[in-house]
């Protein structure tokens, strides 16, 4: 058993934080959280990376026609309103598409303007992609979009995602089975004529 004596020796403030101690951790937590504040705001900003999403705004479909005596590849024209999510303003110097089974044939601005665009913070500006589809079994029902920014470091690219809310509802067709479904229907119907 330990004495009281030997207890009233003990340094009750042994193995505790200085003073000093407390006072650096503290400020290197506050600098921590500052930068991670710093990070987000730069991410949610759009300084750093643009941040786009979309939502539909209706399509047409048509054909290509290689040859006559051949359908062509169905065409897609669709109608998508880009919305700048970030603090700043964008400006879109390029477009590229991407999907299985679909290959982009032009992206203009819903006015008819080419590239480059210049979107402002949370502003929309509707854009019409083109794209062929050259496989109707495997493509996705819409081709990905993705625009290239200048910024004041250089270039960046981003993807353009539809919104959480612009999910298409079961049973509507989209714009690639909608496509494949009239080249279908023209190819029978141009059989049909060849028979007669």
């Amino acid at each position: 058993m330990v004495s009281n004596e030997t207890l009233a020796g003990w340094d009750s403030g042994a193995g505790a934080l200085t003073r000093r101690d407390r006072r650096r951790f503290t400020i290197a937590g506050c600098a921590g959280l500052a930068l991670a504040a710093a990070g987000l705001l730069l991410w949610y900003s759009g300084a750093l990376v643009p941040r786009f999403h979309a939502f539909p705004h209706g399509h047409q479909t048509g054909l290509r026609d290689d040859a006559a005596d051949r359908p062509g590849l169905p065409l897609v024209h669709e109608r998508r309103i880009v919305v700048n999510d970030g603090f700043l303003p964008v400006t879109v110097t390029a477009a590229a598409g991407h999907g299985p089974g679909l290959v982009l044939d032009s992206v203009t601005a819903g006015d008819g303007r080419r590239l480059p665009w210049v979107i402002g913070a949370g502003e929309r500006l509707t854009v019409v992609v083109g794209y062929a589809v050259t496989d109707c079994e495997t493509p996705a029902e819409t081709i990905g979009l993705r625009l290239r920014a200048e910024r004041w470091w250089g270039t960046a690219e981003a993807d353009v995602p539809f919104g959480e809310d612009e999910r298409e509802f079961a049973g509507v067709r989209g714009p690639v089975t909608s496509a494949c479904e009239d080249a279908e229907h023209a190819a029978r119907h141009r059989e049909r004529a060849r028979r007669r």
